[in-house]
């Protein structure tokens, strides 16, 4: 499958990726999921069936495999020193 972002000419790939989504404000991290992916541009696209999942996955009866950290943005509190 051709990607569908106009101008790119990349051929989607599966694969596996780590995709991060917010459930009642806390971050949600999942691993190994199926997607198509294209090398040349990044678009990524999930099945219905892998979306449908994802809609219900309830975080207070899956059990988590790890922690990740967050970070807010701005990373550095102290500004960076100019060249």
């Amino acid at each position: 499958m051709k990607c569908t972002v106009q101008g790119y000419p990349g051929e989607m790939e599966a694969r596996k990726i780590v995709h991060t989504f917010m459930r009642e404000g806390q971050p949600i991290v999942v691993e190994d999921l199926p997607a198509l992916v294209c090398p040349v541009c990044g678009y990524t696209v999930l099945d219905l069936e892998v979306l449908d999942i994802l809609f219900t996955l309830d975080p207070k009866i899956a059990s988590p495999v790890g922690q990740a950290p967050v970070f807010r943005f701005p990373l550095i509190s102290t500004p960076l020193p100019s060249s």
